[in-house]
């Protein structure tokens, strides 16, 4: 079991979202998430990533803990350095690609690896390199985002994810803006990364692509 999430409840304004929501995944697992806009789908995977906080619950990858629950049922965070562990275990690619529109593709790459000091800077170019290549991108290592087309943007941000070579990839819509012969290529792109032992946690809207291409999808129904 690569992840393990328990009990997981988040509540907006007085509204529970999440309610004691239970999910894992397994190496190589190709996990979606459907379900309509606003029912939680997003912000689950943010509390994943630790892009909010949890109300509820306990998750961990592969034994490093983002939280837990105390005896006293609330929620404990882990110390920045068991933290630090976790979200090097994980990896996100959002919807809109958030790359540094003032840093080439190459050093959009190598920024977190080299400010994190897990590879020196030619480890982190030399990995930036085979990953750009296997996106078919290396030419275009010293273009600016502005510069590409939303297909190579996304490509960039795949790269730019798997540089710490996470045990989890989380996509967010991957393919909101693609017709389907690109909606195709990304999922069997995805597939590719799974094949290696990667988790995939999948947010999206596309029901054709879920079945096509997870292992498993989850309604965001059994959120509440």
């Amino acid at each position: 079991m690569l992840m393990e999430a328990k009990g997981i409840t988040k509540t907006f304004n007085k509204v529970k979202i999440i309610n004691s929501f239970d999910f894992t995944i397994s190496r190589g697992e190709i996990i979606s998430l459907v379900g309509e806009s606003g029912t939680g789908k997003t912000t689950f995977m943010r509390l994943l990533n630790e892009l909010e906080k949890v109300d509820a619950g306990t998750i961990s990858i592969t034994g490093d803990f983002l939280c837990r629950m105390t005896e006293k049922k609330t929620v404990h965070y882990s110390s920045a350095k068991e933290r630090n562990q976790y979200s090097n275990k994980i990896g996100m690619v959002f919807q809109d690609y958030q790359l540094f529109p003032n840093l080439t593709v190459l050093q959009n790459c190598v920024e977190a690896p080299i400010q994190k000091k897990i590879m020196t800077v030619k480890e982190a170019k030399i990995k930036a390199g085979k990953l750009l290549k296997q996106m078919n991108l290396l030419e275009k290592k010293e273009s600016y985002p502005k510069t590409l087309s939303g297909g190579q943007q996304q490509r960039v941000a795949i790269a730019r994810a798997m540089m710490l070579s996470p045990e989890i990839l989380c996509f967010d819509e991957p393919t909101s803006a693609l017709d389907r012969q690109s909606s195709n290529g990304v999922g069997k792109m995805i597939q590719d990364i799974a094949a290696t032992g990667t988790g995939i946690l999948i947010v999206t809207h596309d029901i054709e692509f879920a079945d096509e291409f997870s292992s498993r999808s989850i309604s965001s129904d059994t959120f509440i």
